[in-house]
């Protein structure tokens, strides 16, 4: 148990750090990076795709965050089996998709956005690929928020009732399942999502981290949250 516990926390941990990733490579300046106003201009986007791997570095992170999320819906939907099957059941069908949505995205930006900014064709249709796969990405951008938030409501409702989380890391996950809903309607919240995620996800592998080095946690099932870990 407190192997898996340990396991689980870096996991999470590491989530939470490939979420940080892609703020941090905007933040020094976006270097290799097509421009917001570019991102319309397939001649200009592409030329500036094809000469850096910063689209590609970004693009393996966010594919990387998926994978890591679904071992951290898996870890949470365990903590929560013994409380609510329904809200488990429904939290790891969204939790699972937000992440194929995620591994979906970073691999169109791994591989189809390089490949087309280094093929020898008519422009034209170039540029019409390009545009459909950066209508297909937006899409998809705005669909993770939603099923991220789903899954957050879903895990985090129970997680409350039950007391299986710290009321402050459950209070950040019901934020975050808000947050995420309304930004179907209002793409600006996206990013205090992605903050809230980050901070939810850091939380959670602290969690696991302490209760990992709790012997009486070492071949039990996990007791709900006690004083020790709440607020």
């Amino acid at each position: 148990m407190r192997t898996n516990l340990r396991a689980n926390a870096a996991i999470a941990g590491v989530q939470a750090l490939l979420r940080v990733g892609p703020i941090v490579v905007l933040a020094i300046g976006g270097q290799g990076l097509p421009p917001p106003d570019s991102f319309n201009d397939p001649a200009h986007a592409l030329a500036i795709i094809g000469s850096s791997p910063a689209v590609m570095i970004v693009a393996g992170l966010i594919c990387a965050t998926g994978v890591g999320q679904v071992f951290v819906v898996l870890a949470l939907a365990t903590r929560l089996k013994q409380s609510s099957d329904g809200w488990v059941s429904l939290s790891v069908a969204f939790g699972i998709i937000s992440a194929s949505f995620l591994m979906f995205d970073g691999a169109l930006g791994i591989t189809a956005l390089p490949q087309l900014a280094h093929m020898d064709v008519r422009q034209p249709m170039v540029d019409g690929a390009y545009l459909a796969t950066l209508g297909v990405r937006n899409g998809i951008d705005r669909v993770i928020p939603l099923t991220l938030g789903i899954w957050a409501l879903s895990a985090n409702i129970p997680a409350w009732q039950h007391r299986r989380l710290p009321r402050v890391l459950t209070a950040t996950g019901l934020a975050l399942g808000a947050v995420g809903v309304v930004g179907v309607v209002l793409p600006a919240a996206g990013l205090a999502s992605l903050i809230l995620a980050i901070g939810w996800t850091a939380g959670f592998a602290i969690v696991l981290l302490r209760e990992s080095g709790n012997p009486r946690t070492n071949g039990k099932a996990l007791a709900p949250s006690t004083a020790a870990y709440s607020p």
